[in-house]
């Protein structure tokens, strides 16, 4: 009895085995060509993500030929005695497929390309909705890269980009393709991917970015000129650094500047793969080095500014840094992390210009960028603790409580884009406006910085205001004292400021 059940289990097994191999055998699903049956349907829709992908280093010629009682595209090699179809299922086929493509990453976005293929017809795709009906004349259809459901007639269906679309392992941003359904209950021949663009967002992205950094630049530079043309201010330490800190900034904004519009940009509206970013030219790699030498300089003056600060309020006895010591602090915080980075990417091979961090590297620099905020955050606490302690007794001069209320306001401002960029999983949802949003306030913040230092320090500075006004009251006698050099009448304090202009 014990023997019946289990051969009957078998034989019940062994039927839907076949009735599930039958149904396989006999159901169609839609493609750009046709019906096509399941059976041969991974061969075809493997072909079709190949053929259309021009991301290869050679293609394969094809050919149509009989099979089994259909066609299926196939490559013939070994001087045309045997041949592969492009079946992703089959190690056969993908041991040809793999060397044809320029990267393993795009080999792997094919293979997905077909798994979804397989899917769209498995899953989304049934023997009504791959014909036309009253309601949706545009029937269910693989268009050679994605699924498309059964469409109302004069409609417009959207669905994500598939990853064939992007060159990146990572999505950028969700975006949509588009394919018509024409008034007629047909569906357009071919699909809008135009949308799936991702340099056309990139390259919003970084004008944006290029046009903040550079009127950063410009509305910066005269702060720098102010600090270098007044001896007063070349002089004080706490003018040497303020001006430093400005001139990094400008520095770094020129940097950013460059490398963008020079390899970035170059690279988002090349037609092409002969681009400097694909070329990892010696030259655009020492670029991206000195790029990033600028921007840990920044992060450098802001710790030196905040070091004199502490050292002002928290020891005023103390001697100050003499100035050769403050230019080799800050030629080592600027270069040592660096160096390590660049050395890192060397020994990982770094490419595209070292622009792209594709060996996770940046880890070196963004650690070092941190620590200069924490210290400069634990410097904030004890200048607050010894200024809260000095109010009580009234002993801050107006100068220390300017200076405070300056620095307090930007270390965080320091911070924040890197807080941003750091937690870019903020961003709510996924969508192109939503990211925009977040890049445009992350360059935004990243531009106001040296303007913002430029104002306070400088702009809206006292001293500055007093040093700039007697210099033009200088200027003005001296020039009244040309035109009225036939004057014989003089008063001592002409006589003081001609001596001066002379």
């Amino acid at each position: 009895m014990r023997f019946n059940y289990i051969v009957v289990i078998l034989i019940s097994v062994c039927l839907l085995i076949s009735t599930k191999n039958i149904q396989a055998q006999a159901k169609l699903c839609r493609s750009s060509q046709g019906l096509i049956h399941r059976s041969f349907w991974n061969r075809w829709t493997g072909y079709l993500c190949y053929h259309y992908d021009k991301r290869v280093k050679f293609k394969y010629n094809y050919t149509i030929i009989p099979y089994d009682s259909s066609y299926i595209p196939v490559t013939f090699i070994n001087n045309k005695t045997d041949f592969f179809w492009y079946d992703f299922r089959n190690e056969t086929s993908l041991n040809y497929i793999r060397p044809s493509y320029k990267s393993d990453t795009i080999f792997e976005k094919w293979k997905t390309c077909a798994q979804e293929a397989s899917n769209c017809c498995d899953y989304s795709m049934t023997s009504e909705n791959i014909n036309p009906s009253d309601e949706y004349p545009c029937p269910a259809i693989w268009d050679d890269w994605s699924c498309f459901s059964p469409a109302k007639a004069g409609s417009v269906s959207k669905i994500l980009c598939p990853d064939l679309t992007f060159s990146s392992e990572i999505r950028e941003c969700e975006l949509q393709a588009q394919k018509e359904c024409f008034r007629n209950g047909t569906w357009k021949s071919k699909t809008d991917y135009g949308p799936c663009s991702v340099p056309a967002v990139l390259k919003t992205r970084h004008r944006f970015h290029i046009i903040v950094l550079s009127v950063a630049a410009v509305l910066s530079a005269p702060a720098v000129a102010i600090f270098y043309s007044f001896r007063a201010f070349r002089l004080q330490l706490r003018f040497i650094l303020h001006r430093n800190l400005i001139l990094v900034i400008i520095i770094k904004n020129l940097l950013v500047v460059i490398t963008k519009e020079m390899v970035i940009m170059e690279a988002l509206t090349s037609d092409g793969d002969d681009t400097i970013l694909n070329g990892n030219s010696v030259t655009c790699r020492v670029l991206a080095f000195f790029e990033n030498v600028a921007k840990n300089g920044v992060f450098a003056a802001m710790f030196l500014d905040g070091f004199d600060l502490h050292r002002s309020i928290v020891r005023p006895f103390a001697d100050a840094m003499s100035s050769r010591f403050v230019y080799c602090a800050f030629f080592v915080l600027s270069c040592c992390p660096a160096l390590i980075w660049a050395l890192l990417r060397g020994l990982h091979q770094g490419e595209f210009c070292w622009v792209v961090d594709n060996t996770g590297d940046q880890w070196v620099t963004d650690a070092f960028r941190l620590t200069i905020l924490t210290v400069n955050f634990v410097l904030l606490v004890d200048i607050i603790r010894v200024i809260v302690l000095k109010l009580r007794h009234d002993s801050v001069s107006q100068q220390t409580k300017t200076t405070l209320r300056v620095t307090l306001f930007l270390v965080p401002l320091f911070g924040v884009h890197i807080v941003i960029t750091v937690n870019r999983n903020m961003v709510p949802d996924n969508t192109c406006d939503s990211m925009d949003v977040y890049y445009f306030a992350t360059y935004l913040i990243e531009g106001l910085q040296g303007v913002l230092v430029a104002f306070l320090f400088c702009y809206i500075n006292k001293e500055v205001h007093h040093e700039i006004m007697n210099a033009w009251r200088k200027t003005v006698i001296c020039l009244q004292q040309k035109l009225d050099a036939k004057s014989e009448r003089t008063t001592s304090a002409t006589i003081v400021e001609s001596m001066t202009c002379y």
